[in-house]
């Protein structure tokens, strides 16, 4: 399962590549690591999903580290609209898939630590935070074939048919991801509820 994890986030970094922003890095507030968080789509938009990648450097060596547990954690400038428990790194980046529902200003929290996060219940986390602007998307057409009209006023039928197929490769990179998450994540909680409960 752990390779399935490590495949898919490799390829999924592979095809962002060319997306990706530029890496913001900052030092957690304890100086564990430093945190390199970066999007694909470079400029984040409301509606389409996004990848935000994260990557922890060695604050010594800034070599890549890949024994760091982190939480993730989204805010609007209200309150926090995706939480994502906590889950422990490879050493490479990590990419969390989110999909933005409005433009505006957002920061991504990651809180991080050294030991399991779920087993942290009254010492404060190791935190890092960055600032995500998402901006407004175009609003998706039902049919393909939009009905626009010239300077003469008369109606002009324009094919807006997308013929690329490059979204099925970012579909099904995503809808892995998504799923190799979520049984990593399942399979986390049943050897934890297996080594707390040894007699079952």
């Amino acid at each position: 399962m752990s390779s399935l994890i490590i495949f898919a986030s490799i390829l999924q970094c592979t095809v962002y590549a060319q997306e990706e922003s530029a890496p913001q890095i900052r030092l957690s507030t304890k100086g564990l690591a430093y945190v390199n968080l970066s999007t694909s789509p470079a400029n984040p938009v409301s509606g389409q999903p996004t990848i935000i990648l994260i990557q922890f450097l060695d604050p010594q060596s800034k070599a890549p580290r890949g024994d760091i547990y982190y939480r993730l954690v989204i805010r609007n400038e209200t309150s926090p609209v995706f939480v994502m428990p906590g889950g422990s790194t490879i050493a490479g980046k990590v990419g969390i898939p989110y999909q933005f529902d409005n433009p505006g200003n957002y920061q991504v929290e990651v809180d991080l630590n050294d030991t399991d996060i779920s087993k942290v219940t009254t010492a404060p986390l190791d935190t890092v935070t960055f600032p995500i602007y998402v901006t407004k998307g175009e609003p998706q057409e039902d049919n393909q074939t939009s009905l626009n009209t010239t300077q003469s006023g008369s109606p002009v039928n324009t094919d807006t048919t997308n013929t690329g197929n490059g979204h099925l490769l970012v579909d099904a990179v995503l809808v892995a991801i998504a799923a190799g998450l979520a049984i990593f994540i399942v399979r986390r909680k049943v050897i934890s509820r297996q080594r707390n409960n040894p007699s079952e």
